[in-house]
């Protein structure tokens, strides 16, 4: 038995040796994002785009809810790609990571200021 991960890439047809197993991906999904709502076995390389909801509060403590979504692809390395299963949620730790940045910069602002200017805001925060 080898302990090795396999990669198939593109449509193709694969026969699983007698001591080989599918592994299921779990991801998150639904919006706003549930952990464990997706269970796939192949994993789509994009482009695609996932959709979450942020709530945030601004300096003068007005509470909004944001829709934002997110356009994504995978770049992969043909020389190693199990990189791509490295981490093993990656839409929930994206839009983790953009909703934490998205809501620290909407904290310095006032309601008026960002209801102006929430697209550049927003834009400045994630890029």
């Amino acid at each position: 038995k080898h302990k090795t991960a396999r990669v198939v890439f593109g449509p193709d047809l694969v026969m699983l040796g007698p001591d080989e197993q599918f592994t299921v991906n779990s991801l998150s999904g639904d919006v706003p994002k549930k952990p464990h709502v997706i269970k796939s076995l192949a994993l789509l390389l994009g482009p695609d785009f996932m959709t979450d909801v942020v709530v945030v509060e601004t300096s003068d403590h007005a509470r909004l809810s944001l829709k934002l979504s997110y356009n994504w692809f995978f770049e992969v390395d043909k020389e190693n790609p199990s990189k791509i299963f490295a981490v093993p949620d990656f839409v929930g730790d994206t839009c983790k990571a953009i909703a934490s940045t998205v809501r620290g910069a909407v904290a310095t602002e006032t309601f008026d200021n960002f209801h102006k200017k929430s697209a550049d805001i927003i834009r400045q925060a994630v890029f």
